[in-house]
């Protein structure tokens, strides 16, 4: 079996205990980890592929929201990956805990609940074996490189895009896996249910999204030691090791 790659984005800076916890995770799935930007790391953990995300698209394209984060650009990131490459894309705040054999043959996106909407596409995690015109993957790459900077709002080119694109086009989409499978814990109780001692269940995960933009908004620091006892210290053990 080929190889599975896994695109993951970090612009510049210094990689957190909660990224070096992601990336170490899908390496010990058996994944081949590229992690792409503009300013590598120096903390990655071993066997990390930094890859120079120049290649892709040119330093002069990137932009953040108004607070600062690089979401917005990365959501244009991923389509280009994806568009040119394939593979498996996953944001750096997703935990993996899905054998790189288990995958499906067959592309899929997730989706997360709402308060009070039905489901919606997130695209922390999108699997597109092999890129293909006019597929959702494409269209979003479309929408999103003519996408005026200064209009962006919070998840326009991200969830919002993707959500609307597999109602409106679903012959043109990829099948949406349930929220267990790669969002289990839902935003709103995020990142407390992570770093809770009463850790919730996560039967049936294939991914775990730990909702990064949550950590930010309360103030918590990502390079703290996990609560012991909690949902990420476990994992931190088994895929870190003891601190």
């Amino acid at each position: 079996m080929k190889p599975v790659v896994v695109h993951m984005f970090w612009a510049y800076g210094t990689l957190s205990r909660l990224e070096r916890l992601c990336l170490a995770s899908f390496l010990d799935h058996g994944y081949n980890v590229l992690l792409w930007g503009y300013g590598p790391p120096d903390n990655a953990p071993p066997g990390i592929l930094l890859r120079d995300a120049r290649e892709l698209l040119p330093e002069d394209r990137v932009f953040t929201y108004a607070n600062g984060s690089y979401a917005a650009f990365a959501n244009l990131f991923r389509y280009k990956a994806l568009s040119c490459l394939g593979g498996l894309y996953a944001d750096t705040d997703v935990v993996c805990l899905l054998p790189a054999d288990r995958l499906p043959e067959w592309p899929f996106l997730v989706s997360e609940r709402r308060k009070a909407a039905p489901l919606a596409v997130n695209n922390n995690v999108i699997w597109s074996p092999r890129p293909r015109a006019g597929d959702i993957v494409d269209l979003a790459l479309a929408v999103t490189e003519r996408f005026p900077v200064d209009a962006l709002e919070w998840g326009d080119c991200g969830p919002k895009l993707l959500t609307a694109l597999a109602a409106t086009y679903p012959k043109l989409a990829f099948r949406v896996m349930p929220p267990q499978f790669a969002n289990p814990i839902d935003y709103w109780d995020c990142p407390g249910a992570l770093l809770s001692p009463r850790t919730p269940s996560i039967k049936g995960t294939g991914f775990l999204h730990c909702y990064n933009e949550l950590w930010r908004r309360v103030g918590i620091d990502k390079e703290a030691a996990f609560p012991e006892g909690s949902l990420l210290a476990e994992l931190s053990r088994r895929y870190l090791g003891p601190d």
